[in-house]
C-alpha cells in the first residue's frame, strides 16, 4: 500500500500582488469620490491637495488660549497625519506599478510575508464579516496603521 500526499493548492497570488492589491484597495478607500472617468491617482492627488489645504488653514488658526484653537491644533494634526499616510500610499502605489520590480519587491518584503499575509486574509474576508457588522471604517483605519510602517520602507 502506497500512501499518497495531497497537495495542496496554493494560491498564486506573491507577496507582492497582495500588498498591490491592500494598497489599490486602501487608496480607492481614501479616496471614496473617485469617479471611473479619472485615474486613481488624480482623485487621490486631489484629496492630497485638499488635506494640504486644510493644513494650512487649521496651523492658521491654532491658539491654546481658545477652545477653537485646541480644536482647530487638533484638526491640524489630523489633516497633517492623514496627509503625509495618504502621500505614502500613493507612492507606494506608484512603485508598485512597476511590474518589472516584482522580483525586487518579493524580495523586499520576505521578512514581512507572513504580517502581509495575515493583512490580505484579513481583506479577503472583509466583505464576509467586517461588513456585516457595520465596522468599516474601524477595519480600514488597522489596515492603514498596520501597512504604513511597511511603505515607509519603499522610500
Amino acid at each position: 500500500m502506497f500512501f499518497q500526499l495531497r497537495e495542496t493548492k496554493k494560491s498564486d497570488v506573491d507577496t507582492y500582488d497582495q500588498v498591490r492589491q491592500l494598497i489599490t484597495a486602501t487608496l480607492h478607500q481614501e479616496c471614496p469620490q473617485h469617479s471611473s472617468k479619472h485615474h486613481i491617482l488624480y482623485t487621490a492627488n486631489l484629496q492630497l491637495e485638499q488635506y494640504k489645504e486644510a493644513k494650512e488653514f487649521f496651523y492658521a488658526q491654532c491658539d491654546v488660549t481658545t477652545s477653537l484653537g485646541t480644536f482647530s491644533k487638533e484638526a491640524y494634526d489630523k489633516a497633517n497625519k492623514n496627509y503625509h499616510q495618504l502621500y505614502l500610499i500613493i507612492r507606494a502605489y506608484m512603485h508598485l506599478s512597476d511590474e518589472r520590480q516584482r522580483e525586487h519587491f518579493n524580495h523586499h518584503f520576505r521578512f514581512s510575508k507572513e504580517q502581509i499575509e495575515t493583512m490580505y486574509d484579513y481583506y479577503a474576508h472583509y466583505s464576509t464579516h467586517v461588513k456585516t457588522l457595520a465596522l468599516e471604517e474601524g477595519f480600514w483605519h488597522a489596515l492603514k496603521e498596520d501597512l504604513i510602517p511597511l511603505l515607509t520602507q519603499l522610500e
